[in-house]
């Protein structure tokens, strides 16, 4: 049985493994991405209360100071407050995309425009689409679609290299767990590509099938149903710090409360497929857990060669 899962996981892993290493180190890099944006931009996202219990404007009086500021070409769509009194409110416009203004809660003016840094487009792009991005949201690429294959295998790859893992004996189990740097590169690397290999996997699987929700639309209603959430539903509640509908369609949402039913499920698969769950801590595991994720497969490489060149150095010697 054992064959047969080292097989599966060395012909998966021999065409996929650049793939893989690209996705997990662009990955990796994106894990403090909000963090560093927003400790270079600190004016945007951070405010200080005029005093001390002071209310910010109620949410009429934000939309109204935002639209005396706004160009008229632009059209308010959503606003975002936070019950975090250090913390800005954001207005989104349906002409500008995911680029947002940051607001002064407590006196309505505009502090400027959120800004994504080109290192973070170009790591987003590799990690999502292979710089081959659709023309628009929801359409395909061949790069998305490519992702998203690489992505599904590579489960497959995590669980056969699991299998492979499973020590018979005792002692087995003990030189599976830690690496030797004493006897030579070959079993360095071979030691840290199985006991890495083995730490990283669980994260590594549960990057991978949240990551898949992205990927593909069949994959996303099964996994949605799975936790009684259906995708397309649309869910809209009125209670104060939940997403609230307006007259002026102006849609209203607090960032650390509980959303509606369907955006709640898709925070939670981005919140355990970037590691932003728990905090700080979890972020850490979930870099070095992708860092090594992408590390897994050159060593796989270098194991593979050093296996397959001792192998044609025994043929001809043989022969000779």
């Amino acid at each position: 049985m054992k064959k047969l899962f080292r097989n599966i996981h060395l012909w998966l892993s021999l065409p996929l493994g650049i793939l893989i290493s690209i996705i997990c180190l662009s990955g990796a890099a994106l894990v403090f991405e909000q963090d560093i944006t927003q400790a270079l931009q600190r004016s945007i996202y951070r405010v200080t209360p005029p005093q001390k219990g002071a209310e910010a404007l109620s949410p009429e009086a934000l939309i109204e100071c935002i639209q005396k500021q706004a160009s008229d070409s632009l059209h308010l769509t959503a606003l975002q407050l936070s019950h975090n009194p250090e913390e800005t409110a954001f207005a989104s416009f349906r002409e500008t995309g995911k680029k947002r203004l940051s607001i002064n809660p407590y006196t309505g003016k505009a502090l400027g425009w959120t800004e994504t840094y080109p290192f973070f487009q170009t790591m987003r792009k590799l990690h999502r689409w292979l710089m081959d991005p659709p023309p628009s949201k929801g359409e395909k690429s061949v790069g998305k679609v490519v992702v998203g294959i690489t992505t599904l295998l590579m489960v497959f790859i995590l669980i056969s290299g699991l299998v492979i893992w499973i020590p018979r004996t005792r002692k087995a189990l003990k030189n599976r767990l830690c690496v030797s740097c004493t006897k030579g590169w070959r079993r360095f690397w071979y030691d840290t590509h199985v006991s890495i290999g083995f730490y990283s996997t669980i994260f590594l699987l549960v990057m991978a099938l949240t990551g898949l929700t992205w990927s593909f639309g069949w994959y996303r209603t099964a996994a949605y149903s799975l936790f009684g959430e259906n995708p397309s539903a649309s869910v809209h509640r009125v209670d104060k710090g939940k997403e609230k509908p307006r007259k002026d369609e102006v849609r209203i949402t607090w960032k650390d409360a509980q959303p509606s039913a369907p955006q709640s499920m898709k925070g939670w698969f981005y919140a355990f497929h970037t590691g932003s769950w728990g905090g700080m801590f979890t972020k850490i595991v979930y870099f070095l857990a992708a860092l090594f994720g992408g590390v897994l497969p050159l060593s796989g490489y270098y194991l593979w060669w050093k296996r397959t060149h001792k192998k044609t150095t025994a043929k001809m010697s043989a022969r000779c």
